[in-house]
Parts: C-alpha cells; structure tokens; sequence
C-alpha cells in the first residue's frame, strides 16, 4: 500500500476528506475539516487511495503551539486491514514525537446513526501514551491528549 505525502491537497482531495472526516467523525464536528489547518504553516498530508484514486485512509501532522500533532482517518469499510498502522508508522519515521485530541468514550454519534468508537485501544497499541491531565471538555468534544515519543 502506497502512501502519498504532499502539501497541497487538489479541490478534489479536499472534497474526499471532507467527507472522510463527516463521515468517521461524530457529527457535532462535522465540517470541522476545513479548520483544523487554520493559521498552521508547517504540515504534511499522508494520503492512501485505492485503485480508483479514492481516499480510503488520511493522516496529517503540523505544528502547532510548539509541538508536531497529528489527525488520522480510515475509511470504515478499510479498517483493520492495516492502514492505520501504516500511517502511524509513517508518523513516527517522520517525527521524534506527536500529540493528538483522542475522543476516549463511545457516547458520540456519527452521520449514519452509530455511536462512534474510540480508537483508543489502536493508539495505545501503537504505543501511545495517554496524558491524563490534559482534557478538552466542550460542547462539540470530550478528548485526552496522547503522545508518541520515539524515546518511550
């Protein structure tokens, strides 16, 4: 499986992602796509299509408030075949250390009416750390921060 680093995402991508996002992602952050790059200068994309040149997996990392975070999507009917885990080890060969927003709880629910699942337990096999004390508590979301560190 190939993963294509860029940049620059085409029109065409951004739609793909989108989509992705508001479909995977509970829906109280639907549409939130377009924002998660606000005001970032430094990123990378990590896109895996499939034959037909459709996004069925997405991952970036960019800097923001002194430190490499990350967001990662794969397409439902793509999970557990791998993909993620290719991702995350692109991640970390390209990375010392990253952090992400992990929705830790199964309460929120996605477009097509299911609850969504935590990926929790897929971080903390790719050894992730959980930071306990470091919360976002809103509205739209409820999430711990987790680390990678190549020195763990």
């Amino acid at each position: 499986m190939k993963i294509i680093k860029t940049k620059i995402l085409s029109h065409q991508q951004e739609e793909q992602i989108n989509s992705l996002w508001n479909e995977e992602y509970p829906v109280k952050l639907a549409n939130r796509f377009g924002l998660l790059l606000e005001g970032v200068e430094r990123y990378n994309h990590y896109i895996v299509e499939d034959e037909k040149q459709n996004i069925i997996a997405w991952a970036v990392d960019f800097e923001k408030e002194n430190e490499v975070r990350f967001s990662i999507i794969v397409r439902a009917d793509q999970k557990g075949r791998g993909i993620g885990g290719l991702l995350i080890e692109k991640l970390k060969n390209e990375n010392a250390d990253f952090y992400g927003w992990v929705i830790d709880h199964n309460n929120d629910m996605k477009r097509n009416g299911e609850y969504y699942q935590t990926p929790m337990p897929f971080y903390l096999k790719h050894g992730f750390s959980i930071l306990s004390d470091c919360r976002i508590e809103t509205e739209m979301i409820s999430a711990v921060k987790i680390k990678w560190t190549a020195t763990d």
